[in-house]
């Protein structure tokens, strides 16, 4: 019996959790100094070589580097991340993938969700824009047509973004594709047509400046994307409890309700929210979460056994005669081998936590010359104190000026809320794993 309590401490102390350990980098994002967190994500990369955070590293320095006004370093590494970058879909793919990728016992490189993989694309056409190299953002809005379209998915799992078909659109007309441009913000304008704001904010894009004017193109973004954490699961399964951690998807508070654009001390407009980032993640988390519950609940198969193992060495122990005490410490040895696995076996929450939560977009026609432009941001969901954001802006006759405003580094830290342990055996989204479990068998 002794032995058996032994193995069982020692299997559950045999594995670490895995996990990117952002607070350092974020800390400093969060805190007003995207150039700090962008030096400690790069003395990472440079470190820790082929680490299996390795892309996910990449996009948070992508996203800092554009927070710190580096937009063509961001770019460049966006480029270079998303040739390389693997994509899971975690609504599609095999629950035997999906556990041996998010619930393995050493972490694997990082994959990205094909929501991520998405906004690697924007992010770089973006990144482009504002860095005035219109033929690059116009490549970058052709490998984003190629990924909204998605030709091998059904129309009801595809994405749909008014912003980045919009941004694509502004690109291409730059780049000389006008034909590109025009199909681009029809797609834009299908996807917005029961919402005037955005129809309005899509006619002001697609204008092109009159002749003696030039024009100024703000995207704002705003928020915090949620993230991924470790959460607990229990579910019955065959008249059996167990014990699970999943990736849940937590939203997180940030964030400016009003949002305005001055130039020159006036009132240039208000940007309209083209992408609400954070409602699409959560949506298509409602779609994740029975296929991931039901593969940590395949990765828990290996836990399962070594619980029950550990309560029939202690029940049959021919070292004592057989009696209810040893029966009563024979499943509660079981029961902790199972919690102590389920502690040290954490699924993989490695997500792209530096993007916001929404896109705020508005473009002004602006007449040659030096212009001040100042973003204000008011009515934080964090408290924050309202902020005024500046910039100089030389425009020339025909010319984009591009600005992007990070607004998440004006508000300050603040940490994920720790999701609560469940009992999601009655709930929809576990009886769904329940039957894809039974399914796979």
């Amino acid at each position: 019996m002794r032995a058996a309590l032994l193995g069982l401490f020692l299997t559950a102390g045999c594995w670490a959790p895995a996990n990117v350990r952002a607070g350092p980098y974020q800390r400093a994002f969060y805190r007003g100094h995207p150039d700090r967190a962008a030096d400690v994500l790069q003395h990472r990369l440079d470190t820790e070589g082929s680490s299996p955070d390795r892309d996910v590293l990449r996009l948070e320095l992508a996203s800092a580097l554009v927070a710190a006004g580096r937009d063509a370093d961001a770019a460049a590494l966006l480029v270079d991340a998303d040739d390389e970058l693997e994509t899971l879909d975690y609504t599609r793919a095999p629950l035997d993938t999906l556990a041996e990728w998010v619930f393995a016992l050493e972490p694997k490189p990082y994959r990205a969700t094909r929501f991520e993989r998405l906004l690697v694309n924007a992010q770089a056409l973006l990144a482009f824009l504002v860095a005035g190299d219109v033929q690059e953002a116009a490549v970058e809005a052709r490998r984003a047509r190629v990924l909204l379209l998605q030709s091998g998915l059904p129309d009801d799992e595809r994405y749909a973004s008014v912003l980045i078909w919009a941004l694509a659109g502004v690109a291409l007309q730059h780049a000389g594709a006008q034909g590109e441009a025009a199909d681009a913000f029809r797609s834009a304008r299908e996807l917005a047509r029961d919402d005037p704001a955005r129809l309005s904010a899509l006619d002001a894009l697609q204008s092109l400046p009159a002749a003696g004017e030039g024009s100024l193109l703000v995207v704002v973004q705003n928020g915090r994307i949620p993230v991924r954490a470790q959460a607990i699961a229990r579910l019955w399964v065959d008249h059996a409890l167990r014990r699970v951690q999943f990736p849940a998807l937590v939203a997180r508070p940030g964030g400016y309700a009003r949002i305005e654009v001055e130039v020159d001390d006036a009132l240039a407009g208000v940007p309209v929210p083209l992408l609400d980032a954070g409602s699409q993640a959560l949506r298509r988390y409602d779609d994740e979460l029975p296929r991931l519950l039901a593969a940590a609940l395949v990765a828990a198969v290996p836990r399962a056994f070594a619980q029950d193992a550990v309560s029939r060495a202690i029940r049959h122990d021919d070292d004592h005669h057989h009696d209810t005490t040893r029966d009563v410490l024979a499943d509660l040895a079981g029961f902790l081998t199972g919690e102590l696995l389920a502690e040290a076996l954490p699924a993989d929450t490695r997500c792209w936590t530096l993007l916001p939560a929404e896109f705020r977009v508005l473009r002004v026609p602006l007449a040659p010359g030096a212009h001040r432009v100042a973003v204000t941001l008011q009515d934080s969901a964090l408290g924050a104190p309202p902020r005024r954001v500046e910039w100089q802006v030389d425009l020339s006759e025909g010319q984009l000026a591009v600005i992007d405003c990070v607004t998440a580094v004006e508000e300050g830290w603040a940490a994920v809320p720790v999701p609560g342990e469940q009992d999601l055996t009655h709930t929809l989204a576990g009886q769904q794993a329940l039957d894809l479990l039974r399914a796979n068998d």
